[in-house]
């Protein structure tokens, strides 16, 4: 593959530095020396530097390659991120061997990490290690091997691969979005809305300060099904209908305590859509 002759010296100096200065980040090396000298094993921190480092190191060079002239510009399927490891590299004769194959599959559960920093750590001197050296000897690209890799378009390649995975991780991390609940009020205007999607569920709440005997029901042309969960519980379940109101509407009539109550509405065939009214009522 060939070398990417036109990119910054700059870029390639700096990876140099990062590299070969751990511990002086003042002469632009790494902060976190990985093996300090009283250290068998990766420094904590250095994981996450690594990978936070080298995303920013991708970012800024394809920041690059977007602001030159298109004609300039190195071939894109040249530099495009891998999104496994290549196959052709999974060869004994190259180092592939059991120990980094069961690596590989720890990567499909990102669970198996607790922290941006111990993925950091597992990959930096293992699979990243591995992906250098087995593509140097594939594709006989010598300076895969040295702090000047960059200049080979297999880095980016490789280097892309690795920011996937810890794309994957940082996205493992954010919490599940809350459905949003619509108010009802009880004996308030009846709610007037719709089911857009195909298999989508409404949701709605209500609050009871005293126990009552309520109404919930859905009027108009749509054959919907009501679930009431609660009090303060969503899943906890309390009551439910399908056709106990008019032309196939729902309609829940019970004693509720005081406390929040959840309604779940959808269609009986979840794969029709159409517009309801929805109200509760003492």
């Amino acid at each position: 593959m060939p070398t990417l002759n036109n990119i910054p010296n700059e870029m390639i100096t700096e990876h140099i530095n990062w590299h070969s200065r751990p511990g002086n980040p003042s002469a632009g090396g790494r902060r976190i020396n990985p093996f300090p000298p009283t250290g068998r094993r990766p420094a904590l921190g250095s994981g996450e530097e690594f990978l936070v480092w080298h995303q920013g190191y991708l970012e800024r060079f394809h920041q690059w390659v977007n602001s030159l002239p298109a004609s300039s510009r190195p071939d894109q399927a040249t530099i495009v991120s891998w999104r496994a490891i290549p196959q052709m590299i999974k060869m004994s004769m190259l180092g592939w061997n059991s120990t980094l194959a069961d690596e590989e599959q720890l990567l499909s559960d990102m669970s198996n990490f607790e922290s941006l920093d111990e993925l950091g750590r597992f990959l930096e001197f293992s699979l990243h290690g591995y992906l250098h050296n087995a593509s140097s000897s594939m594709w006989n690209e010598p300076i895969l091997l040295s702090f000047e890799s960059p200049q080979s378009s297999y880095f980016w390649q490789l280097h892309g691969l690795i920011e996937l995975w810890r794309q994957q991780w940082s996205d493992q991390q954010q919490p599940i979005p809350t459905p949003a609940f619509t108010i009802l009020q009880v004996d308030g205007a009846e709610t007037q809305t719709s089911i857009g999607t195909p298999g989508e569920t409404d949701r709605y709440q209500f609050t009871v300060a005293t126990t009552s005997t309520l109404t919930i029901e859905t009027t108009g042309p749509s054959d919907v099904v009501i679930t009431v969960a609660g009090p303060d519980n969503p899943q906890r379940s309390h009551s439910s209908d399908d056709d106990g109101g008019q032309n196939f509407n729902a309609r829940v009539q019970e004693q509720f305590t005081p406390g929040t109550y959840f309604v779940y509405v959808v269609f009986y065939d979840r794969s029709q859509t159409g517009n309801y009214g929805i109200s509760v009522v003492s």
